[in-house]
């Protein structure tokens, strides 16, 4: 079956939907978290968690994938991911250097 999907609800609805999916991704990331730490319980048990927050990644990028190019451009969302992810690991080990620095005084 071909993919209607962005002929038939439009490039705003289906931002609309991503918006709709990325907030639930973020609230199966905070339930993730709750109980990874052990804080803040919730009664979802660890596996319920687990399959929800696969659940929403899922519809997230589902919708990102059927995004129009003119939005969504994978190589360069690929470049960008690769540069932020390089500053990430920099600013960590930044830190983890400044924190060692601090502890020795």
């Amino acid at each position: 079956m071909p993919d209607d999907v962005l002929e038939m609800i439009g490039t705003a609805a289906l931002l609309e939907q991503l918006v709709e999916e990325s907030a639930e991704l973020a609230q199966a990331a905070l339930k993730m978290a709750r109980k990874l730490r052990g804080e803040n319980p919730t009664p979802k048990s660890r596996a319920d968690c687990v399959a929800n927050l696969q659940e929403e990644i899922a519809d997230v990028k589902l919708c990102i994938s059927i995004l129009p190019a003119a939005l969504h451009d994978p190589a360069e969302v690929g470049k960008t991911m690769a540069a932020k992810h390089r500053r990430w690991n920099e600013r960590l080990h930044d830190e983890k250097l400044w924190e060692v620095d601090s502890h020795e005084d």
